[in-house]
């Protein structure tokens, strides 16, 4: 634990603020009180798997608001540091009967993530894998080039990601918790799910931060 003269130096020149609206807020809080009703709430969305049956993703948000606002700011704004709080609020909401091995998270490809410094949806995953008291492992690599999802139609966010990705042998026998940022039309995380299955993964599970809102799915 942080010895409390420390903590208000870290405080003092490195203030807390709200992941959602950007405000500094007091140690010990997490959000700023405007924010404070933006509450987690679990949701289910089935995702789209062929050959290994119907496999859902988690969520915790709606893509939507101030929630979209700190999801852009993170993946776009250099703000890696409102990821922290995605995961640990996604690890809290997690059904107790779900019990993964390790935790993972879809990756990008070197390139992107060279250029972003950071992989968001890694961070996010590394938090709530600490939450919840799991190791977290790279099991997800890309294995060619794709376009950007979030320009195309659902039917072309399908064809975009098939055999972008690969999954290594790590995998093998394990129940894997996979993170992402934003579930649209779910194309990335079903594709990750394939592959992790073919690689041998005893079970999969997919969650996000947030799903996006019904007219965009």
């Amino acid at each position: 634990m942080m010895h409390p003269e420390w903590s208000f130096l870290a405080d003092l020149f490195f203030p807390p603020c709200c992941p959602f609206c950007g405000k500094v807020i007091r140690h010990g809080e997490e959000t700023c009180p405007s924010c404070a009703d933006l509450q987690p709430k679990l949701m289910k969305k089935a995702l789209p798997l062929k050959n290994g049956g119907a496999p859902f993703c988690y969520a915790i948000y709606v893509y939507q608001g101030r929630v979209r606002d700190a999801i852009l700011r993170m993946k776009f704004a250099d703000e890696p540091s409102v990821a922290p709080f995605f995961g640990r609020k996604l690890a809290q909401q997690l059904p107790t009967e779900v019990q993964p091995d390790v935790v993972t998270a879809v990756p990008m490809s070197r390139l992107h993530k060279r250029k972003r410094g950071y992989n968001q949806s890694e961070r996010i995953a590394r938090a709530a894998a600490a939450e919840l008291g799991l190791p977290y492992r790279t099991l997800l690599y890309k294995a060619k080039k794709n376009r950007t999802q979030h320009r195309l139609s659902a039917v072309e966010r399908f064809r975009n990601v098939q055999g972008v990705f690969a999954a290594k042998p790590a995998a093998k026998q394990k129940r894997i918790l996979l993170i992402d940022d934003i579930a649209t039309t779910g194309a990335t995380l079903a594709e990750c799910t394939r592959v992790l299955l073919r690689e041998g993964a005893q079970s999969v599970l997919c969650a996000a931060v947030a799903l996006a809102p019904e007219p965009d799915r």
